[in-house]
């Protein structure tokens, strides 16, 4: 199975009680669909949020329309895992959370109850400071380091630290959507920079895709592991197993975290 964890939403879907327009969605949802005819049996809609996560932030999900050939994760028992196998011909969407954290205690709004509703979790840091926080383990909803591949970081990710992320199964993601835009020499020296400090272990290939004609195959992603002297084995677990583990992490994290709440309430009785 191939996964694109990466189908951004606009801007406006950021906010507090945030709503898209339908033609939005519609773009969206086109987007989705050439997702499913390239071959993707999994995509997720990524949500970026600028500080603290709210409840109210959680509101644009109850405006989604239905996506034709799909299955959306939160319209199935919230027990399912969202990693499982897709209905032939269909495709699944997940819910993500990006946070972009630029001061440490906006990051402790990760461990309370609502990024436990989304299927993966993100963080983009902005500091060195931020980036060691979103790898040691500090705030329990991190599934994913997100760094910005379209603009310089003015931080190093040191292999230190990196370590410590990939010893707690937290993964980093590769969007591609950048060196499209336009910073080509900027996205390969990000690039380059996690391949290096990773050696492709807990790497993830995403598009970043804002319309359809910026999805690509798996295999053409695949292969831009050769600019970045990466083994297209690695380059393409990057798109599967490495991805697959991402949605792993998360769901044993939430799982774990609903047993034991149910075992507080039982006890409570």
């Amino acid at each position: 199975m191939f996964y694109d964890l990466n189908i951004p939403l606009p801007e406006a879907a950021g906010k507090p009680n945030g709503r898209l327009s339908g033609h939005e969605w519609a773009q969206i949802a086109q987007t989705i669909e050439r997702a499913r005819e390239l071959g993707y049996s999994v995509v997720a809609l990524n949500q970026t949020i600028h500080g603290r996560l709210t409840p109210e932030h959680l509101q644009i999900w109850d405006t989604v329309p239905q996506f034709a050939n799909s299955q959306r994760s939160w319209a199935e028992a919230r027990a399912a895992d969202a990693r499982s196998s897709v209905r032939r011909g269909e495709i699944r969407v997940l819910r993500r959370l990006t946070a972009v954290i630029s001061d440490a205690t906006q990051g402790h709004s990760l461990s309370g109850a609502p990024a436990n509703e989304y299927d993966l979790v993100a963080v983009q840091p902005t500091s060195e400071k931020i980036l060691l926080a979103a790898c040691n383990g500090t705030w329990e909803a991190v599934d994913m380091v997100a760094l910005d591949m379209g603009s310089r970081w003015g931080f190093l990710a040191k292999q230190k630290i990196v370590a410590q992320a990939l010893a707690l199964g937290v993964s980093f993601e590769v969007a591609f959507q950048p060196a499209l835009e336009g910073a080509r020499q900027q996205w390969v020296c990000n690039a380059s920079n996690i391949v290096r400090v990773t050696r492709g272990q807990g790497m993830v290939w995403t598009s970043g895709a804002r319309q359809p004609p910026d999805i690509r195959t798996p295999y053409d992603i695949a292969n831009l592991g050769d600019a970045l002297q990466l083994n297209g084995d690695l380059s393409k677990r990057a798109l599967s197993d490495n991805a697959r583990a991402a949605l792993t992490h998360a769901f044993t994290r939430t799982s774990t975290l609903r047993a034991v709440a149910s075992i507080h309430q039982e006890a409570a009785y």
